[in-house]
């Protein structure tokens, strides 16, 4: 058995496809592309597949990732063609990699830190925004309500918020650059933080995760080529 890590971009033409149906879209492909997936034992087998944090809906994304396992070794570049050639548009595959088989498997758990750039028009100066962010990461507590599926509940969002800079735009907009915690431990949503700071839908053009990548401080031994690899997402 094979084991591949795959990064793909979610564009501008996708970027309202819930991660639910992302993830059926790119079994469907896998599928389609006829590669030789390793199925799971049982009454339903299914494709032995893993994915990375959910995108927010109507964020792009430019480091998604996905592991994927085969029956038996292939080229990552035929991989990435094959698997590719069927994606709708909106989804591109970047690139694919082999994890060498005396590795431990990779389910993509490690990661937890995601990074984003938020693009907004309309807001006041950069340098009334700046002092907002100043006094935000002052701030002990960030408490944000949230709902949902769920009965709505209050979620202190500081701990999860890791670094947040402005920078001024051509043209008068802005961006936002977020480093935020993210993962089933629990984290912050860029939408949160942009509330926080006065952004609403009004303002907020443009939700785009530039990468995604495992901490220094929860990664395991061993896996710093993966790392390198997550952090390779902005490029």
């Amino acid at each position: 058995m094979a084991q591949f890590v795959c990064r793909y971009r979610k564009g501008e033409q996708a970027r309202w496809i819930s991660h639910l149906d992302v993830k059926r879209t790119l079994e469907r492909a896998l599928r389609r592309a006829g590669l030789p997936l390793a199925l799971t034992l049982g009454h339903n087998p299914r494709a032995k597949l893993s994915f990375g944090p959910p995108l927010p809906l109507g964020a792009t994304g430019e480091g998604e990732l996905l592991t994927l396992h085969l029956k038996e070794a292939m080229d990552p570049g035929d991989i990435k063609d094959r698997l590719g050639a069927k994606l709708p548009s909106g989804l591109e595959m970047v690139e694919v990699w082999h994890v060498p088989t005396y590795r431990k498997k990779e389910t993509l758990g490690d990661i937890d830190v995601a990074e984003y750039e938020v693009r907004a028009r309309g807001v006041v100066g950069i340098d009334e925004l700046r002092s907002r962010i100043e006094q935000l990461l002052h701030e002990t507590e960030l408490v944000v309500a949230r709902g949902g599926e769920r009965p709505e509940r209050n979620v202190d969002i500081r701990p999860h918020l890791l670094n947040l800079e402005a920078r001024e735009l051509a043209g008068g907009d802005v961006a936002l650059d977020m480093r935020l915690r993210t993962g089933s431990h629990g984290g912050a949503r860029p939408h949160e933080v942009a509330a926080l700071l006065g952004l609403d839908e009004e303002h907020v053009i443009r939700y785009h995760r530039a990468r995604l990548y495992a901490s220094a401080k929860t990664q395991a031994p061993g896996r710093a080529g993966l790392r390198r690899r997550w952090r390779q997402a902005r490029s």
